[in-house]
């Protein structure tokens, strides 16, 4: 009887932090699927430039040839980052794979499927079946005992594997930090240059009166009208360039607040306020 309610009493006082350690882990997990797909929607952003740039450059080269009736039909051979694409999209789907396994780890029902648990669960009953006159209080207690235990043991597993994870997701924000720099450059080339080359088209190919009966700007002078409209074409050009180098920039951050997690929840006595702050920050960015 001294047995038990010295388990009893030790698994009470882990239990509440176990629980919560198993319910953070599965989210933890849950975000980890939400951020590897972002990321594979971000890729299938990236691979679409290519086609843009191409539309661009070839509509830019009517635009500015002095004859286009001469011309022959453009077709601009864009850069092709196909192969850089692929590997990542394959980098990123396996990550995605990953945090789907790791989710059913949090799942109630693999805790009782552990050996360790069965194991931790029959040393207890035997010792508690070979006290004499077991009373029914003790008996009513034996399923929240396996439970705690189950919990307990699960919650241990979880933190190594949010060790593990915690390592897997740096070597991805090292990955990204590199990547970064030539997405961007990649962007900025793409609609600096459709900008650059709509300033240089001849303001006799517009149709200012078009242009007036489509925006309708209030004023009547040709020059002011045409300059006008090249101001909305420039913003509308700069706008969708900051919004994906946006997305990129926020993606850099949330896979640190993705590994901040992974982190803290490993360690053996984790900040639970600062998991949960960090999971809140995760599904702001996501949004």
């Amino acid at each position: 009887m001294k047995h038990f309610s010295k388990l009893l009493i030790i698994l009470l006082l882990t239990s509440c932090t176990s629980t919560k350690i198993i319910e953070l882990g599965g989210k933890a997990s849950t975000k980890g699927t939400e951020v590897s797909q972002k990321a594979l929607d971000i890729y299938t952003l990236l691979s679409k430039q290519t086609e843009i740039d191409k539309s661009q450059q070839d509509k830019l080269k009517v635009l500015i040839n002095p004859k286009p009736s001469e011309m022959a039909l453009p077709d601009t051979k864009a850069q092709d980052f196909s192969k850089q694409l692929a590997s990542r999209v394959k980098a990123y789907q396996s990550l995605l794979d990953t945090y789907k396994a790791f989710t059913l780890l949090t799942d109630s029902k693999y805790g009782d499927k552990t050996q360790e648990a069965v194991s931790a669960l029959q040393q207890s009953y035997n010792s508690i079946e070979k006290l004499p006159d077991i009373p029914t209080t003790v008996t009513s207690k034996l399923p929240e005992v396996s439970k705690m235990i189950t919990q307990a043991i699960q919650a241990k597993k979880i933190k190594a594997h949010n060790e593990i994870l915690a390592s897997l997701t740096s070597l991805y924000i090292i990955l990204w930090d590199q990547d970064q720099k030539i997405w961007n450059d990649f962007i900025d080339r793409i609609y600096d240059d459709y900008s650059n080359g709509l300033n240089k088209v001849d303001s006799k190919r517009y149709n200012a009166k078009k242009i007036s009966e489509d925006f309708k700007e209030p004023y009547s002078d040709e020059s002011t009208v045409i300059l006008l409209y090249r101001l909305d074409k420039r913003d509308e050009i700069v706008k969708q360039k900051n919004e994906l180098k946006k997305q990129l920039n926020d993606f850099a951050i949330i896979l640190k607040e993705l590994n901040k997690v992974h982190v803290e929840i490993s360690k053996s006595k984790p900040d639970i306020s600062d998991v949960i702050k960090t999971l809140n920050s995760i599904e702001n960015l996501l949004k």
